[in-house]
């Protein structure tokens, strides 16, 4: 009968022990989360526009991201005020470009409005946690605008 009890006693533990090392999604470290945009870098015309795909592994939920216009992101500004979906577009100032599509924090696709006036511009697409430890990670699409 001994051998019999401690038998169990050790399948319990032995399921105790594997049920607590799952591999689901909720066991996800955000720290291996991966964000690129594509293309990387394109060259388009003042006043043209260009549309970026962002491609996110590893996230535990949904992939999801917020796109900003580096350049805009100054004086405390958040980078996003030139962003925008349906058919009104922002009011602006928005000197760097605006960015279509991204009203939803899941976008993963936007097309991204030149501004009249060269420049080089870095429109990001930024995936992060939304608990503590905050993890941000981002991939960066340099835009090349000609006269």
């Amino acid at each position: 009968m001994e051998s019999y009890g401690g038998l169990c006693i050790g399948a319990l533990i032995l399921l105790i022990g594997t049920a607590g090392c799952g591999s689901g999604a909720s066991g996800a470290n955000p720290n291996n989360v991966t964000v690129a945009v594509s293309p990387m870098s394109a060259t388009i015309p003042a006043s043209g526009e260009v549309t970026l795909q962002a491609t996110v592994k590893g996230s535990p939920g949904a992939p999801s991201a917020v796109w900003f216009i580096a350049e805009l992101a100054v004086n405390g500004a958040s980078g996003s005020q030139c962003n925008w979906s349906g058919t009104t577009q922002p009011a602006g100032p928005c000197p760097d470009g605006t960015i279509e599509g991204a009203g939803a924090s899941s976008s993963l696709t936007v097309k991204y409005h030149a501004p009249s006036t060269a420049g080089t511009f870095h429109v990001t697409a930024q995936w992060s946690t939304a608990f503590n430890p905050v993890v941000v990670k981002d991939g960066t699409a340099v835009i090349t605008v000609g006269p």
